[in-house]
């Protein structure tokens, strides 16, 4: 049956709860919210890294279109010979610019896998740790992995 004023067990328990939730955000809520962002930081970064890299690319890239509108002009006024001299250099450049181009991608691709890779090891020992001292807590004993 319910009594007016409550006994002292129930504002006891009130605070129980309060101070276990104020625990609880302290060791699980606010850790796990920073690494998140820590992860998303890495990421954008990472994708900011990789931005910046296709735009140097596309910047090669102008500037080769550039070259080669250079040296078409200058092969077709000097002839037959001259203008095949300069389709083969242009295939070179082309092939350079193609390499370095996807080297960078390439490159690119890497990093963010590794740091995926990280990022994903570094949460997945962080939650089994997390894990393990939760129910150490919730067990009051050593709990084995």
């Amino acid at each position: 049956m319910l009594e007016l004023p409550p006994k002292l067990g129930f504002y006891v328990w009130i605070l129980i709860f309060f101070a276990f939730t104020y625990v609880m955000k302290l060791l699980i809520l606010e850790p796990t919210q920073k690494l998140l962002e820590e992860r998303a930081n890495r990421t954008t970064g990472a994708q900011a890294e990789a931005e910046q890299m296709r735009d140097e690319a596309a910047e090669m890239q102008a500037e080769f279109d550039r070259k080669l509108a250079e040296a078409r002009l200058a092969g077709s006024s000097a002839g037959e010979q001259v203008r095949r001299a300069a389709e083969t250099s242009e295939q070179q450049i082309l092939d350079q610019a193609r390499s370095d181009a996807g080297r960078l991608v390439d490159e690119v691709r890497g990093r963010i896998e590794a740091e995926s890779a990280q990022a994903r090891s570094t949460l997945r020992d962080d939650a089994n740790s997390l894990a393990q001292a939760v129910a150490e807590k919730v067990l009051g004993r050593a709990v084995s992995s």
